[in-house]
């Protein structure tokens, strides 16, 4: 199930179709008359060009201890892959709809509503891993060799098909039909045999990875029961699928066996490590404050931790970082070991320029997870305050791999190249900053800086060019927008 999933047969085929607009725009193709492929490079270079495209078009969570939980969940399950070309990033998306897609490159999109219907890390790294495998199989790659492409004018259509959702469902997929109507047969939608392959290449990540293996099936199982035909926005391709049945039913077969063929008795309500506390934080964070403050009011005051938690991300939330700390310290009393925490309470501390306190948690947080690429900026900002910048930076060059999901590190890598001296890699690094926050103008600037200052590093200056070209038409597209209004 592409987790451009939740899609009834019509919008699915539509949804599909704007991952192929952003190739042809990527490609800048008019009116292919023939399937084409794409090599691994291209595919990586579209996989860019659709980030870009997907920031403009949908929210993406940039929290700091959310995405440095899915990406740690994310990163155990790609271990299992094996040999891969692909660099793994995984992203949040700010919508309360269950949904996750992959896309050519090796990124993977995950809903927030998807999340917070999930039980246990294993659901989660479920979906990851299925997701993956659709990756590691070149599963829209394949597709698109089998297809041919439809003009320009068709795929406008489905694009705006698509967009047009949010506000009128009718009115979407009237565009939609109205354009399929006109065009030629075209499957680019994955099949059944893609997704079988997914589903059972990504229990073997799962499986490999030590999660429970029923986990698969169990978030399966609640999407198929889910009732989705209220979204207003997304109608349930789970409603219409005919094999979702089996496919649970095969993955619980398949959990079973690989009990038999192990042994293991690990059951998916065990050891939930941080999850519970990450989807605390993902509520307070980003849900209906109501719901928020309804969800761990009750709880908090019975001294349960995941509430404590939830309850004092939910006054940072509010600005309230006074009344915040006290719960977050008791919930890292209670919890000494989570990391997820104590990086939490750290950055409380940091806003109330308690900066050796701060200093002192979030160096415990690295000693319990010395991944942990949040603490590893907080920290940072922490040394950078201190007047430590060479100490800030080796934390900050450690993770800055992560600026696409978490652009802030790019930004503060900017700031301390610079107070450094070190002017070319500091405007490189605010220009793709900016470049991330479609501030076409600032992009462009600093870009052009790093352009002059960075001559002597050949391999620099060729992707800096070829940047610099394709701000250059973001930022000339945007006057042209704004002298039309």
């Amino acid at each position: 199930m592409s987790f451009l999933l939740y899609f009834s047969e019509r919008w699915h085929r539509g949804a599909a179709l704007l991952i192929l607009t952003f190739f042809c725009a990527a490609m800048g193709v008019t009116a292919p008359k023939t399937a084409w492929a794409l090599s691994l490079s291209e595919e990586k270079e579209l996989g860019e060009k659709i980030l870009q495209q997907i920031r403009e078009k949908l929210p993406l969570i940039e929290d700091g201890e959310i995405l440095t939980y899915v990406q740690s969940v994310g990163n155990r399950v790609s271990k299992q892959v094996g040999t891969t070309s692909y660099q793994h990033n995984f992203f949040v998306v700010d919508q309360p709809v269950p949904n996750a897609f992959a896309v050519p490159g090796g990124n993977i999109f995950i809903y927030r509503g998807l999340i917070e219907m999930m039980s246990s890390e294993g659901e989660l790294a479920s979906i990851l891993a299925h997701e993956l495998a659709h990756i590691q199989a070149r599963h829209i790659h394949r597709r698109l060799e089998e297809s041919k492409i439809l003009n320009v004018a068709t795929i406008a259509g489905l694009v705006a098909g698509i967009l047009l959702g949010g506000s009128s469902p009718e009115v979407s997929r009237a565009v939609v039909m109205g354009s399929m109507a006109g065009a030629k047969s075209f499957e680019l939608k994955y099949s059944r045999e893609n997704e079988e392959e997914a589903d059972q290449l990504g229990f073997r990540y799962l499986c490999a990875a030590g999660y429970p293996p029923d986990d698969m099936a169990n978030i399966m199982q609640k999407m198929a029961q889910g009732n989705w035909s209220t979204s207003s926005k997304i109608p349930s391709y789970l409603s219409t699928h005919p094999a979702l049945g089996e496919r649970v039913q095969y993955l619980r077969d398949l959990a079973s066996q690989q009990r038999k063929k192990t042994g293991s008795k690990v059951s998916s309500s065990g050891n939930q490590g941080d999850f519970p506390i990450m989807q605390a934080a993902l509520i307070a964070e980003y849900g209906d404050p109501r719901v928020a403050l309804d969800r761990f009011e009750g709880d908090a005051q019975k001294g349960k931790t995941v509430a404590l938690y939830g309850l004092g991300r939910f006054y940072l939330r509010q600005g309230k970082v006074k009344e915040a700390i006290p719960l977050l310290q008791q919930a890292a009393r209670q919890d000494s070991a989570s990391p997820f925490i104590l990086s939490t309470l750290g950055s409380a501390y940091i806003e109330e320029g308690r900066l050796m306190e701060a200093r002192r948690v979030l160096e415990t947080a690295l000693l319990l997870e010395p991944s942990a690429s949040i603490v590893h900026f907080r920290l940072a900002m922490v040394l950078q305050e201190m007047g430590q910048k060479d100490a800030a930076l080796e934390h900050l060059q450690q993770i800055k791999d992560l600026s696409p999901m978490f652009p802030e590190i790019d930004y503060n890598l900017g700031v301390l190249y610079g107070q450094l001296n070190r002017l070319g890699l500091a405007h490189y690094h605010l220009g793709r900053y900016y470049q991330q926050k479609q501030d076409w103008e600032l992009a462009f600037f600093h870009y052009e800086k790093a352009r002059v200052l960075l001559k002597e590093s050949p391999d620099k200056l060729q992707e800096l060019d070829k940047t610099l070209k394709e701000v250059e038409k973001k930022k000339k597209k945007a006057h042209w927008e704004s002298y039309r209004k």
